[in-house]
């Protein structure tokens, strides 16, 4: 990595990890969801100062270069956020129709009574 791209790389992922912190304080995304992008923000903010790290690790599991293996990785990171979503979707979609049939009982013994 160019010695001018690090701190560069250095105050986005800072940015990225201040931008997240004041997302949870303001309501906005819960500390639950934002664990997995602090992670994310910190595992970037360690790349960013030890850049050598990507180098020997794509060296080691046999990539042709270094930016092949960060575009894999984030094309991991990217499957796991969708997958994670598609969980989350899953289960309110089961709790909307849980909710549902519940409000369509008490409508039909509300109206059985009447």
């Amino acid at each position: 990595m160019a010695f001018s791209l690090q701190p560069f790389f250095i105050i986005v992922s800072v940015g990225t990890l201040l931008f997240i912190l004041r997302n949870i304080r303001k309501n906005k995304l819960n500390i639950d969801d934002s664990i997995i992008w602090i992670i994310w923000a910190l595992f970037l903010f360690v790349i960013s100062i030890f850049p050598q790290i990507i180098f020997w690790v794509s060296e080691t599991l046999g990539f042709m270069s270094a930016a092949n293996f960060i575009f894999g990785l984030f094309t991991f990171f990217v499957y796991l956020l969708l997958f994670r979503q598609t969980m989350q979707i899953t289960q309110l979609k089961e709790k909307n129709k849980s909710l549902i049939q519940k409000l369509s009982i008490d409508k039909y013994e509300e109206e059985k009574k009447k």
